[in-house]
């Protein structure tokens, strides 16, 4: 389980905190970060409104993260930021927010699980059947597993995920067929399969994981602040 992450759902605090990012953190954060500001400045350029139930704001943040310069810096900086959101130092306030609204807004809309697939070229532990996981921060997976061997084929997911959205309408790589997970959504993982014993199988090591609700130790943490 990982336990660094940023992984504040804003359960009870959407409103203020939504207030907060329009008038000091998204202005703050586009002020302080160069590259942001253009992305974000992109992004504004080809979503020129609303739709879906999501704001101009919620579209804008999905496309520069679906993007290929953002999400690599955004997703480290969340994994392993728990302090720095605590003391006020974590960098990304308003595409945190952002995101993770526009998934539970998504997922309030269509309210259904998605069987997903994740490819990586990274290695994990393999001693995990039955453990409870977390990915610990904004986790793309695609609907088509063909599409993810494209990322990596050392350890990949097969995910039954139920706190996600699809964002295929609204991601800059469409073809990708992506479905989000949030930081806060936890797994079981039912199974652990490699290739030793497996000889067709997809990757190296394939782990199958299942939906075991939520977890979120930064709860509103930012408002109690305020």
């Amino acid at each position: 389980m990982e336990h660094k992450s940023v992984d504040d759902q804003y359960n009870g605090c959407k409103g203020q905190m939504a207030n907060l990012v329009k008038t000091k953190y998204l202005p703050n954060e586009l002020k302080s970060n160069f590259k942001f500001k253009q992305y974000w400045q992109n992004s504004a350029k080809v979503v020129k409104y609303g739709k879906d139930h999501l704001t101009r704001d919620h579209l804008i943040a999905i496309h520069v993260y679906t993007g290929k310069y953002v999400y690599r810096q955004f997703n480290e900086d969340t994994r392993y930021g728990k302090n720095q959101y605590k003391h006020k130092k974590y960098k990304w306030h308003a595409l945190h927010f952002l995101l993770t609204e526009a998934l539970q807004i998504l997922k309030k809309s269509h309210n259904k699980c998605f069987q997903t697939y994740r490819g990586t070229t990274a290695n994990f532990n393999k001693h995990v059947l039955n453990k409870e996981i977390r990915f610990g921060q904004f986790t793309s997976s695609s609907l088509d597993p063909k599409i993810t061997q494209g990322f990596g084929s050392k350890s990949c997911f097969e995910i039954i995920t139920c706190e996600s959205a699809e964002l295929m309408k609204y991601s800059q790589y469409p073809y990708i067929k992506e479905v989000l997970i949030p930081p806060y959504e936890k797994f079981r993982v039912t199974a652990v399969r490699t290739k030793q014993n497996y000889k067709n199988l997809w990757c190296d090591t394939v782990y199958t994981l299942k939906s075991a609700g939520r977890t979120s130790y930064l709860n509103c943490e930012l408002i109690k602040k305020h």
